[in-house]
């Protein structure tokens, strides 16, 4: 298929791609800074939990929480990511939508449910094949009763990224962020420890739907109905059931290291590895930024047939996003034990782990929002075959260099697996669509990063500790921004800036 390269589109179409990337960068901005916040809250909540409770407890709380984060995105069925297309794709459309949303409400009320009631009585089972605890078993089924709370939360937030209304989105993102981090602090360091934090961590789940569902009722016009015939239920499952075998596989992929690293070594290890992957996923933030309105966009562009105008979008988004990227990702690697101390002396036997990490989601970013992409042209069933490819690959991967290597094994395969699958990716869009995510224009953030590393790499000949990672990261900062803009600004970023000025004024 012949490939668009054009990353500039022509000039009668610039209102046109205006509009898009500024329906994109709205969200973008916005996401970022509340995952600023967000991002801000688990490492506070981090640092209180590993100060308070040490590696071996806070292994116990990072596991039982990973586990039921990965049994509430499977029991959603995939509605998470239905609701926010069905509902962008018919914004014109309010019994559409409306049949979207109840669809996808009384899915996952009944699935994350029924997936909630099973995990609570298949705790004690779990804990015997992995950590074997009663206090790992206490705390995931207190940790199964968020289950509902959360699937349903999440619905709701993703009805505002349908509606392409990132204000209320990301608000209502920082609050639950907040909420949580509150009432965990208040139990934890109250003197209630492990328990304290998963009670805490259910309520804050049950207080993030009640306040969801509020603002859903008052500030949409997304209500339930019982007009929804069984054809559209067929095409809502087509779509949504496959999302929910893609989420599966990424588990296989994604995920199970965390769970192997449990199954095979202690509960202190799997503290550290997940610090680890918790500073590692700093990373990606911009590129979750991005595609917090990406996906609506790219729908809406997909259905009108406007190809030219999304390979633009996705162009720049690519830019953008390996753009930002490149600084976090120097920053972690070059101050990594200087990273992980903040947590306690112990974390820092993470220092290759969190290095691993780092490449494999730099990897990630650099394809951009390929697999979003990849989603909103209709090739779902692509995405679930690659997850569950890669998924087996994994577990095979991880159990072989766990023992042999331990936890730097377990990262190893997982950062492997996540950087070629991500290569695939992109060569799929460019197979399925006729689209690549980059142009030359990245030779300047490239260019920038090499001096950035420089003088951050320089800094650690006369600073140390915490001094280091804070005025080496800014120094580096500077130098990154500053080369980028000798470099100059590029027409079209000028266009965005020019318009936001506008509004300012």
């Amino acid at each position: 298929m012949a490939g668009h390269n054009v990353e500039e589109p022509k000039q009668a179409e610039s209102d046109s791609w205006l509009s898009s990337i500024r329906s994109v960068t709205d969200g973008a901005v916005l996401h970022f800074g509340s995952n600023i916040v967000k991002n801000g809250v688990a490492f506070v909540l981090s640092l209180i939990l590993t100060n308070v409770l040490g590696a071996n407890l806070y292994g116990f709380y990072t596991f039982a929480r990973r586990i039921v984060s990965e049994v509430q995105k499977f029991t959603n069925l995939g509605t998470d990511i239905a609701i926010t297309r069905l509902i962008s794709s018919n914004l014109d459309d309010r019994a559409a939508r409306n049949r979207a949303f109840t669809m996808a409400y009384a899915t996952s009320a009944v699935v994350s449910t029924l997936g909630a009631a099973v995990l609570f009585v298949a705790a004690p089972v779990v804990s015997s094949y992995t950590l074997a605890d009663p206090t790992f078993t206490r705390g995931l089924q207190a940790f199964a009763i968020a289950v509902p709370f959360i699937s349903l939360a999440k619905l709701g937030i993703n009805s505002f990224r349908g509606l392409e209304m990132p204000v209320h989105q990301n608000a209502l993102r920082i609050v639950v962020r907040l909420s949580r981090l509150g009432i965990i602090s208040a139990a934890v360091l109250g003197g209630y420890m492990l328990m304290g934090a998963v009670v805490g961590f259910a309520l804050a789940s049950a207080f993030a739907f009640v306040l969801v569902t509020i603002v859903v009722v008052r500030r949409t016009d997304l209500r339930p109905t019982a007009d929804i015939s069984g054809g559209e239920l067929k095409e809502f499952y087509n779509y949504s059931l496959p999302l929910s075998g893609s989420k599966a596989g990424s588990l296989l992929y994604n995920q199970v290291d965390v769970f192997m690293v449990g199954i095979f070594l202690s509960s202190a290890e799997v503290g550290i590895y997940s610090i680890s992957m918790l500073l590692a996923g700093v990373i990606l933030l911009p590129l979750s930024g991005f595609n917090q309105l990406f996906p609506p966009v790219a729908s809406r562009l997909y259905s009108e047939g406007d190809m030219e105008m999304l390979q633009s979008v996705f162009t720049t988004v690519t830019r953008w996003t390996i753009t930002a990227t490149l600084f976090i990702g120097s920053v972690l690697v070059i101050y990594r034990r200087e990273a992980l101390v903040l947590f306690g002396e112990e974390f820092t036997a993470g220092t290759m782990v969190l290095t691993l990490f780092v490449v494999g989601k730099a990897v990630v970013a650099f394809s951009g929002p390929s697999n979003d992409l990849l989603m909103m042209t209709d090739h779902q069933y692509v995405v679930m075959l690659n997850h569950w490819t890669f998924g087996v690959l994994n577990v095979a991967l991880n159990y072989v260099l766990i023992m042999e290597y331990g936890f730097i094994g377990a990262a190893i395969a997982t950062a492997g697996i996540n950087a070629v699958l991500n290569v695939l990716r992109v060569l799929e869009v460019w197979y399925f669509e006729g689209m690549i995510p980059y142009s030359v224009r990245l030779w300047k953030p490239l260019t920038a990063a090499v001096g950035a590393v420089a003088v951050m790499y320089g800094a650690t000949f006369v600073l140390s500790g915490v001094v280091l990672l804070a005025v080496g990261s800014l120094l580096g900062g500077l130098v990154y921004v500053g080369a980028l803009l000798l470099f100059g600004i590029e027409a079209r970023d000028k266009r965005m800036l020019n318009d936001y000025y506008s509004l300012l004024d």
